[in-house]
């Protein structure tokens, strides 16, 4: 009898190990019987009919002629059986390992430093020529997968990838893989991986950060490659060296990641172990932890190279501009060297950076002569010389910029790119901007689905509509701008705004019938199309377009573009991502420009150094954005401001977009703090040209309850009829509005004129104003004492006595109906009646008079 043997606690590499050797030995059986993970027991126990396996138990051990051990060159840790213990002197034993050799026996060993011991057998299968069936190919795939972190870990080598690949041909179920691979670590690692957190320290040799830490265990458990993959999570170091005791052996294990020199396999062998440069292990038959880790270290200091820095992979000399320079000479340098951007240098220090894009942009707007330091970044990230490669890598990373300049005793030295970086690490092997941006989209999707099923399920239900379209249509589609924004905020918003890389109006046609929306808008010339739907919501399409602004403030030209090109028409960053919906990657967020970096440091920062030039009333918006989510205006934006104002941008724009802005800013909750920072940043003062004493200084808690008219009429309350007057001259507000706050002027400047302390005159001016106006008046202080009395006494009358009271007591139809109630009102409010029975005695009094009035005019002459 032969037997195919693992160690005892059972993984799916081992698991899948021992069933290719059955496929390359079909006469021998698999015995099982020891300890394996819950998922490993989970398989076993759904795949037994597939995979018939024994235990000890179950054989007669005196039948066994030969032993192929797989995964483990250790047989003790294999037998739990001691009869068949007894009798290994007498069975030769085949041993397939890709672990490092612990004892030399001279024993019939394929032993290959490869990511999965699975790996060494399936090419064996494939060489021979052996048929799979589906089930084989997955728990081999299974087995290659689980021991490399999905081909993820360092160890990972080009034969594990061909061995993978070769298992898919041959009908591996990704799908099943992926329901065993994603699991959380067992009670035993998570006891062992805190131990290593604990006890680990960040050592630097050479200025090398080296991570080196230690742990121990009764029982011995794999999984420690997954162990060094999560703590490469946590640590901020580039290599790991991980020391643990298991029963009576110690292991080394050793990763590395990035650019290090560090030869991992070098060090490792010091120790009996091997493996390769980024990945190397040892094991250690009754090792000492202490004495492993002092000779480690001193193995460490022998191999430790200076780290490589930013001084010996910059580019210098470098091509400056001056802050006077013209942005026509600048744009020819550009084209000349072909650089994306320039430093920007004074008296040989650094103090801003211009990109072509800006220059680009200044050119087209016919700002050719203005100096560059109107449009060049200040809030410049730069770096010493002798900094580590790997942490300008990290500033780059941070602050998703790809060029920094190197400055030594503050003078401009050279120039490092995030190219220089890349091929340190990587050789020739670059990554694209969209696949950065894919990679750390992906990251998050598992936390975006979270979001969108929080969301209401109607929202969700045409989530889904949309995606059944796209797949119809075969174009990608994308919710953008501030559905996006608020989504990962956890906010809610209501409003849909979708981009598709094809048709607008054709998705829009689809989904209004699938949808079936209320009303359905068309835009062929912007190829954009609006749902709109009886619950105030609205479903808004457009296909990805560039814009471009022939003039400040102009209305853009619109062209088809890209997506990342649409994105970066938006205003800010925070509004320029965009989460795809296609069936195969829903719920991925693209986010090209650090939108999700700047919502985390809570920063509102613009796209270019333009947007405000393109767009002034993205000034406006910034603010808007800023107050509302209680987030600060980065430097550079801030910075901005200033600028665009003084070159006079608002010159060009309409009456009709500031005032579109402004009123959306008065619909905000936090519309006072905006409009405090409107004033503040000087932008109330460019539209309106003057600085007027705006009222934004009412309690927030009483502005949220105020409706728009009430808002609106507040701030103006501190100016006076002259100044309301310039005001709505720049402005062109809604009719209903407009026709309040003339009533509201013109009521100012009637109260300025008027004897407050005569009540008839006081009532024939505010008897039929609205009590919004009246309590708008009444909170100027030159009117509170005045209105407040007469709201008392106007609050007081009880008057019963109307017209058809006076026709049917005899007085004529005329102005004398009229008369006589205005000075029935009238005596209400000067006390001379306090009760309806005085005020039928006054009336009587009134009506004979009048009786004696229509005599001596009716007597003949």
């Amino acid at each position: 009898m032969i037997i195919i043997l693992s160690h005892q606690f059972l993984d799916f590499d081992a698991l899948a190990a021992m069933a290719a050797a059955q496929k390359l030995c079909p006469e021998a059986v698999l015995v099982i019987d020891g300890k394996y993970s819950s998922y490993v027991q989970e398989f076993l126990s759904l795949a037994k009919e597939q995979l018939p396996y024994y235990r000890f138990k179950d054989i007669d051990v005196d039948k066994v002629e030969k032993i192929i051990l797989v995964d483990t060159q250790e047989i003790e840790r294999s037998i739990g059986n001691k009869k068949l213990m007894d009798r290994l002197r007498t069975i030769p034993i085949e041993i397939i390992d890709h672990h490092p050799v612990v004892e030399p026996d001279g024993q019939n060993q394929i032993i290959e430093m490869v990511g999965a011991c699975t790996t060494i057998l399936v090419e064996q299968i494939q060489q021979r020529g052996i048929n799979l069936t589906s089930f084989d190919a997955t728990l081999m795939a299974l087995g290659i997968y689980d021991d490399t972190g999905s081909l993820l870990f360092a160890n990972t080598t080009p034969r594990d990838l061909l061995a993978a690949a070769y298992l898919v041909e041959e009908g591996a179920e990704l799908a099943v893989m992926a329901e065993y691979l994603q699991r959380p670590l067992t009670s035993e690692q998570k006891d062992l991986f805190q131990q290593l957190l604990d006890n680990g320290v960040i050592e630097k040799y050479n200025e090398m950060p080296v991570f080196i830490s230690y742990a121990e265990s009764r029982e011995y458990f794999s999984g420690l490659a997954l162990l060094a993959h999560r703590i490469g999570e946590f640590e901020n170091a580039e290599i790991f060296f991980l020391v643990v005791k298991m029963e009576d052996r110690v292991y080394l294990v050793g990763r590395a990641r990035g650019g290090s020199s560090l030869p991992l396999n070098e060090i490792v062998q010091a120790f009996g172990g091997g493996g390769h440069e980024k990945a190397a292990s040892a094991v250690i038959k009754n090792g000492n932890i202490d004495s492993i880790i002092r000779l480690l270290r001193e193995e460490i200091k022998l191999r430790a190279e200076k780290p490589t820095t930013i001084r010996d992979i910059m580019s210098y000399p470098v091509k400056t501009v001056f802050p006077d320079t013209s942005i026509e000479e600048v744009g020819k340098m550009l084209l000349k060297y072909g650089h994306t951007g320039l430093p920007v240098v004074q008296d040989e220090k650094l103090v801003g950076i211009i990109s072509r894009r800006d220059v680009d942009k200044a050119l087209k707007h016919g700002l050719q002569h203005a100096p560059v330091k109107g449009f060049m970044t200040r809030d410049v990230i730069t770096v010493q010389p002798d900094l580590s490669w790997e942490e300008v890598q990290k500033l780059m990373v941070l602050h998703d910029i790809g060029r920094i300049p190197v400055v030594e005793n503050e003078i401009l030295t050279g120039i490092v790119s995030r190219s220089d970086v890349m091929r340190l690490i990587y050789g020739s092997v670059v990554p694209t901007l969209n696949e950065l941006a894919r990679d750390r989209s992906i990251a998050r999707r598992e936390e975006i689905l979270r979001h969108i099923a929080g969301l209401p399920q109607y929202i969700q239900d045409d989530l889904a509509v949309i995606r059944e379209a796209a797949s119809e249509m075969g174009n990608q589609v994308y919710l953008v701008g501030g559905f996006v924004r608020d989504l990962l905020m956890n906010m809610p918003n209501n409003d849909l705004d979708i981009v598709v890389e094809g048709n607008g109006i054709e998705l829009g046609r689809i989904l209004s019938k699938k949808l079936t929306c209320d009303k359905l808008v068309l835009h062929a010339s912007f190829g954009t199309a609006s749902l709109i739907f009886c619950n105030g919501t609205h479903l808004d399409i457009a296909s990805t377009r560039r814009e471009d602004y022939d003039f400040p403030g102009a209305l853009p030209v619109v062209e088809e573009s890209t997506l990342r090109e649409d994105l970066l028409r938006r205003d800010f960053t925070i509004n320029a991502m965009a989460l795809c919906l296609n069936e195969d990657s829903f719920g991925d967020i693209i986010d090209y420009y650090g939108g999700f970096r700047d919502l985390q440091q809570k920063e509102i920062r613009f796209l270019h150094n333009l947007s405000f030039i393109d767009d002034p009333t993205r000034m406006l918006r910034a603010i808007k954005f800023a107050v509302r989510y209680e987030f600060k205006l980065a430097k550079v934006t801030a910075d901005a401001m200033p600028i665009a104002l003084k070159e006079d941008v608002f010159a060009k724009i309409s009456a009709e977009r500031f005032t579109e802005e402004l009123i959306l800013i008065y619909k905000e909750a936090k519309f006072q703090r905006m409009g405090r920072e409107l004033i503040r940043n000087g932008i109330f003062k460019a539209w309106f040209k003057a600085d007027y004493a705006w009222n934004f200084e009412e309690a927030e808690s009483v502005g949220e309850q105020r409706s728009l008219t009430e808002r609106w009429l507040i701030s103006l309350k501190n100016l006076d009829s002259n100044e309301i007057s310039a005001v709505l001259d720049r402005l062109t507000l809604p009719k209903s509005l407009k026709r309040i706050t003339l009533e509201y002027l013109r009521l100012k400047q009637a109260l300025k004129l008027e004897d407050l302390t005569d009540l008839k005159n006081l009532d024939e001016l505010l008897a039929g104003v609205p009590l919004l106006l009246f309590n708008i008046l009444g909170s100027d202080d030159a009117y509170t004492d005045p209105l407040k009395k007469y709201r008392l006494l106007r609050e007081g009358i009880q008057m019963k006595t109307t017209g058809k009271d006076l026709r049917q007591s005899g007085v004529r139809e005329g102005p004398e109906i009229g008369s006589i109630l205005k000075q029935i009102r009238l005596a209400w409010l000067e006390g001379k009646i306090r009760t309806p029975d005085e005020e039928k005695r006054y009336l009587e009094i009134l009506l004979e008079k009048n009786d004696r009035a229509d005599c001596i005019d009716n007597k003949p002459i």
